[in-house]
């Protein structure tokens, strides 16, 4: 599953996938910055195993908004 929305100029898209024998759902996040020279793209890595694939998608959005507002440094 997948989840993308806009936050304070950036793009947040949280991915999750099942883990192999139901041990759970990790996911992945992304944050895309636009700005006049086109667009950066860089992935954090999201260290937890949810319970769910909405809990999974619902935590990692919520990590990317909250790297936003403390200033990550764009790769």
């Amino acid at each position: 599953m997948k989840a993308r929305e806009s936050y304070k100029g950036h793009v947040i898209e949280a991915m999750s996938f099942e883990l192999q024998d139901n041990a759970g759902f990790a996911s992945q996040l992304f944050i895309e910055k636009h700005d006049g020279e086109g667009v950066t793209v860089t992935q954090f890595y999201v260290p937890q195993v949810f319970t769910s694939n909405e809990s999974a998608l619902q935590a990692t959005v919520l990590a990317g908004r909250h790297k936003v507002d403390v200033g990550y440094v764009a790769q």
